[in-house]
């Protein structure tokens, strides 16, 4: 039987024991999961690809089998065995007598409100929560079986040939996922990075570090339950079965995964604390050496899974559409994390109330960071310019200033500057920000795009800003001292959203110190060199 034929008879309820009422169908590009009100049942794609081979029922039953075996590790109350699903009086059951066309693992269904996924976006995960949950896999790893049959994945020429041929797919996209340079400089730093480690690895592997490890360490399929005693407060499910090259590792590119798709999510602090319980637990400060390179290993993995959804017919058009843009987040953070820092992409907001300097700090941060600025009181002039516009007047008094225009200001902004992170560029975006929406929109696209983003607040004393503004001679900006007093009564506090990537930078003295502090500020978010490193900083 054809997978959309499957598919539509697993949609439904009648197909299922007991009392089904509904049945929702979610896909991957090999298997189709099927979610009732309690449990889950998991389908193999009768696929084939370098990775695996799904093409006979023998070969879905025997993976089947693994999977629930396998899983018992660190979801021994999840998995409940395996199921025929049949072909009976012409109809398709799950369970039961008949005609047995395919089979499926059992789930018991978990809540999806408790994946460690959800309760990061409402915002339950905290630093001591994901310590725990670094300890409790570094433990997991201490406990794994290892051996020389497991080592030997872990050698340099396994790691390298594993990590190489997810380039391969991207110009079987078309070419669209990334742009040429992108795809160059990509390719190049993952080499490089293979060379530079060469060694490290190779001594790992011969003293037996690699591991019988999960696999697929991704934020959906952690589950937290803090009301339950440990170990029953943890399960982590839906680990690699179909390809024992993609499990047995280096713990470190086990951990790496969780930690790509954190960053992923646009929680790099998370990440850092996850990193750091991690490998304090397991005493290998050592193996941390390893993270730029498998982390850029994990993001390429699941940007070629996302790739491979694109050609999938089954998979309605706004899935594929979603995937594509998936695609292209994982394969900007695979080179952004290879990438040297101060050539990363981001996204950096310089706010404040006029006067209060931040000008001067974006262009400051520009000629020694390498950021592309965009100013809104630039742009703003140049949408009146091209656009039947009412008279400027003075900053604040309607006209250009009005709501509407300020608008269309910070939306072409944003227009512009996902235009350029798209390309790889860095970029600082240069306005009041007064409102905290303008801040989250712009935030969350750099999110969306997989990148870095930071607000410098900045803020100076009235009396300092009182003089700059009398001073101001030739500037695009038609603020003067009214306009800041009006300002400040309409400023908005950040949400907590904000909050989390905000830096308040006291621009009253010289541009020299707030430059300074930024410059601190980026790089501990990791996007500029130590001032201790071979390139020269800000």
């Amino acid at each position: 039987m054809d997978i959309i034929s499957l598919i539509a008879g697993l949609s439904a309820p009648a197909a299922y024991p007991d009392a089904v009422r509904h049945v929702e169908i979610r896909q991957t590009h090999i298997s189709v999961i099927c979610l009732t009100e309690d449990v889950v049942y998991k389908i193999r794609k009768p696929v084939k690809f370098p990775f695996l081979d799904f093409s006979s029922l023998p070969q879905r039953r025997f993976d089947c089998e693994r999977e629930v075996e396998l899983n018992q590790r660190l979801a021994p109350d999840v998995y409940l065995g395996i199921v025929p699903i049949v072909l009976r009086d012409g109809k398709i059951h799950v369970e039961g007598p008949g005609e047995i066309i395919d089979w499926a693992v059992k789930m018991r269904r978990l809540p999806d409100e408790a994946s460690l996924e959800h309760r990061l976006d409402r915002g339950e995960i905290g630093p001591e929560m994901i310590g725990m949950l670094g300890r409790r896999l570094a433990q997991f790893h201490a406990a794994a079986a290892s051996g020389a049959h497991i080592a030997q994945y872990g050698r340099h020429a396994v790691v390298s040939r594993n990590v190489l041929e997810n380039l391969d797919v991207i110009p079987k996209s078309g070419g669209t996922l990334l742009e040429p340079e992108q795809l160059t400089r990509l390719a190049e730093l993952i080499r490089l990075r293979l060379d530079k480690d060469r060694d490290l690895i190779e001594r790992r592997a011969a003293r037996g570090i690699p591991r019988d490890t999960h696999g697929d360490l991704r934020l959906d399929h952690v589950y937290f339950f803090p009301e339950c005693v440990p170990p029953a407060d943890l399960s982590v499910i839906d680990c690699i079965e179909f390809n024992d090259a993609f499990r047995y590792a280096d713990p470190v590119a086990d951990i790496a995964f969780l930690i790509m798709d954190l960053k992923f999510h646009g929680d790099s602090d998370l990440a850092r604390r996850l990193a750091d319980d991690y490998f304090t637990e397991s005493h290998d400060e050592e193996g941390r050496q390893l993270l730029p390179l498998y982390v850029s290993y994990r993001a390429a993995v699941r940007a070629k899974v996302a790739t491979l959804e694109l050609a999938e017919s089954e998979i309605p058009e706004s899935e594929r559409l979603a995937a594509a843009e998936r695609a292209r987040g994982l394969w900007r953070l695979a080179l952004s994390e290879l990438e040297i820092p101060s050539r990363r992409p981001c996204l950096v907001l310089v706010g404040g109330l006029q006067g209060t300097g931040k000008t001067s700090l974006a262009r400051g941060l520009a000629e020694v960071a390498g950021f592309t600025v965009i100013r809104t009181d630039v742009v703003r002039k140049e949408l009146a310019r091209t656009s039947a516009s009412p008279s400027t007047g003075a900053a604040g008094q309607g006209g250009l200033y009005a709501s509407e225009w300020t608008e269309r200001t910070y939306e072409e902004c944003l227009w512009r500057a996902v235009d350029l992170l798209r390309q790889g560029q860095r970029v600082i975006v240069d306005g009041t920000f007064l409102l905290e929406r303008h801040r989250r929109r712009f935030l969350e696209a750099a999110r969306s795009l997989a990148l870095s983003g930071l607000f410098l607040s900045c803020q100076a004393d009235p009396q300092v800003i009182r003089r700059r503004l009398a001073e101001r001679t030739g500037d695009a900006s038609d603020a003067d001292w009214e306009v800041y007093r009006a300002a400040v009564e309409k400023w908005e506090p950040a949400s907590d959203l904000t909050a989390r990537v905000t830096a308040i930078t006291d621009c009253s003295g010289s541009t020299l110190s707030a430059r300074l502090f930024a410059a601190d500020v980026l790089r501990k978010a990791e996007l500029l060199e130590p001032l201790d490193s071979d390139t020269s900083g800000a």
